[in-house]
This record gives C-alpha cells, structure tokens and sequence, in this order.
C-alpha cells in the first residue's frame, strides 16, 4: 500500500526558491528592453524581449513587448504571431488586440484589424473612444460589403 506525502508547505517554498528568481530576471529583461526600446535601439529591444520569452515562455507581457517593438520594426506578421501567443496566455490582453490590429492595418487586412480592436474594446471598455476613432477609419478605407 502506498501512502501519499502531503506536505503543501513545500509547493510553495519551491515556488519561492525556483519561479522567484526566474520572474525577477525575466522583469529585469523586459526593464532592459523597454529602456532600449524608449532610447530607440530596437534590433536590441527585440533580442532583448526574445531572450524574456525564452526564459519566460509564459509572460504574456514579454510577448506583447516583443509583438509592439516587431510592429515598430514593421515586421508586421512576426508580430501577429507574438500578439497571438500573448493572447494565448492573457486572453484579456487589451494591448495585445491593440497591437495585432495596427498589424493587421499595416497588412490592409481591414477586418481581422476591426475584430482584433472589437475584442479590445469589449476587454478594455475604458478605451472606447480611440478605438471608436480608428474603426471610423478603418470603415472610411474598406469595402463596403452590399449585403
């Protein structure tokens, strides 16, 4: 007959002891990368926020990171990808729709841009009246559909 350990105090003093560390040096990477992106090195804000989400394969705010400096590097589908792994993690990333939407733009994929916005305003109603503008925009640039 086996019998079950139960020892719950040791689940978190792993916790403690191993995800800790891993946090912290993954915020200390996106700090980095932030301030390259903000003094405006973005091939290394990009290695920098590559190397968070190698470390960090769960933060969702490192690939959205990484999806805004793909977007400012106008690698618009390498961005998709990140904004969608972000989302993945965090389905109520507001900045992650965000950003695959002006991706989409970019792309003059009007409707995937207008449902990627739709999805953030309905997450982040506080945003309404810029996303309101940029659906205005979209709907004054695409096709009318006649149905």
């Amino acid at each position: 007959m086996h019998r079950r350990l139960n020892y719950p105090w040791l689940a978190g003093w792993l916790a403690l002891f191993f995800i800790l560390p891993l946090t912290a040096a993954t915020q200390d990477l996106l700090q980095q990368g932030q301030q390259q992106l903000d003094a405006g090195e973005l091939e290394q804000a990009e290695l920098t926020f590559k190397e968070a989400v190698a470390q960090n394969p769960e933060s969702a705010l490192g690939y959205t990171r990484l999806g805004g400096v793909q977007l400012l590097r106008q690698n618009h589908r390498a961005g998709i990808e990140s904004f969608q792994r972000a989302i993945a993690l965090d389905p109520n990333n507001a900045d992650a729709f965000v950003g695959m939407a002006l991706a989409y733009l970019h792309m003059g994929r009007y409707g995937l841009a207008r449902a990627s916005l739709q999805e953030a305003q309905r997450i982040a109603p506080d945003k309404r009246e810029e996303i309101e503008k940029v659906l205005a925009w979209i709907d004054q640039r695409s096709p009318v559909s006649s149905h």
